[in-house]
C-alpha cells in the first residue's frame, strides 16, 4: 500500500525476519520501520520546520480526551457515512485512509465500528507530526501509520475507497489523484457553535466559526449534515485535556487557565459533516 515519497513507486517489506524492519521501493530507497510499527515517509526536503505538525503537550492532550470518547457520536456519524454511502459491503477488502489522522482516534474507532458487522476494513492514516504517528501505531496495532504530508500523501492512484479529513489541512487535487471511482472523501469542520463556551470564558467579543467550504472539483457533494451535542465529560482530567487541544487555552495566564480547568459549565460539540463521491 505505501508507496516511496521520493520516486513514488511502491514499497515492499524488505527484511520481514529482522528485529529492524526495512521498506525498500524497486529503486532502492529504504525506509526502517519504527519499534511503534510506522514508518517515517517526509523527507527532509518536504519539511518546512524541524518538527512539524502539533506539539506533544497537544497530540497528550487529545488523546486523554479521546481516551474520555469525547467526540464519540461524530466518530459514530462518520462510520454511518461511510456504511450509507460507499461501496464497503460491495468490496472484499475496503480501503480506508485518515488524512491527518492526529492519534489515531478517529481511524482505529472507525475501523473498529465497521470491522464489528464483517468488513473486511484495511486502516490507513498518515500526519505530519511524528509524536501523533507515534501514539497512533502504539494504540492501534490493526491499522498502518506514516509521517507523511496530506499534500503528498505515500499512497498509490485510485487506491482508497474512502479518505477522511477531520479537522486538518487538506489538498483536493491529492483527493483527486488517490480516491477510486465512487469512492468518498467526508471532511469535517467545526461548526458556528463549536466550543461556543470556552469563547465566552476566554474573549471580551468571542467569534463564530465561518463556513468557507465550497465546490470540490471532480466531486459531487452527496450530502452535509449540521452535528451538535454537549460534550459529556467523564473526569476534571478530561475537560483540562479539551482546554489544551485548543489554541485558547495556551494565551491564557496560569491562572485564568486554572480558573477555567476548575469551572464546571456545559461546552457545546458543533460540527459540518461533508460527503463528497469521486466522479469519472
Amino acid at each position: 500500500m505505501w508507496h516511496c515519497p521520493l520516486c513514488q513507486h511502491p514499497l515492499a517489506l524488505a527484511n520481514a525476519e529482522h528485529q529492524t524492519k526495512t521498506w525498500r521501493c524497486d529503486n532502492r530507497h529504504s525506509f526502517d520501520e519504527a519499534k511503534s510499527g510506522y514508518l517515517n515517509l517526509l523527507p527532509v526536503q518536504h519539511k518546512h520546520s524541524k518538527q512539524p505538525g502539533d506539539d506533544k503537550t497537544m497530540l497528550n492532550a487529545r488523546r486523554c480526551f479521546h481516551d474520555g470518547n469525547g467526540y464519540l457520536p461524530l466518530m459514530q456519524v462518520i462510520a454511518e457515512k461511510i456504511r450509507k454511502h460507499s461501496q464497503l459491503a460491495l468490496l472484499p477488502e475496503f480501503n480506508l485512509y485518515d488524512a491527518g489522522c492526529g492519534e489515531g482516534s478517529y481511524l482505529g474507532v472507525i475501523q473498529a465500528s465497521l470491522q464489528a458487522e464483517d468488513h473486511r476494513v484495511m486502516a490507513w492514516g498518515s500526519d505530519i507530526a511524528k509524536h501523533a504517528v507515534d501514539i497512533a501505531a502504539k494504540r492501534f496495532s490493526h491499522c498502518h501509520f506514516a509521517v507523511a504530508s496530506s499534500a503528498r500523501l505515500p499512497v498509490a492512484d485510485k487506491s482508497l475507497h474512502t479518505v477522511l479529513q477531520v479537522f486538518a489541512p487538506g489538498h483536493d487535487s491529492e483527493y483527486a489523484r488517490v480516491i477510486a471511482s465512487d469512492g468518498l472523501c467526508i471532511m469535517v469542520d467545526p461548526g458556528p457553535d463549536h466550543l461556543w463556551e470556552i469563547k465566552q470564558a476566554i474573549y471580551d467579543s468571542p467569534r463564530k466559526h465561518q463556513d468557507k467550504m465550497g465546490d470540490m472539483p471532480g466531486f459531487e457533494l452527496l450530502e452535509k449534515e449540521s452535528l451538535s451535542f454537549t460534550i459529556a465529560f467523564t473526569s476534571q482530567a478530561m475537560r483540562k485535556a479539551l482546554l489544551e487541544m485548543t489554541p485558547y487555552y495556551w494565551r491564557l495566564p496560569i491562572d485564568k487557565a486554572d480558573e477555567l480547568v476548575n469551572a464546571d459549565f456545559d461546552v457545546t460539540a458543533d460540527f459540518v459533516v461533508r460527503v463528497f463521491k469521486r466522479v469519472a
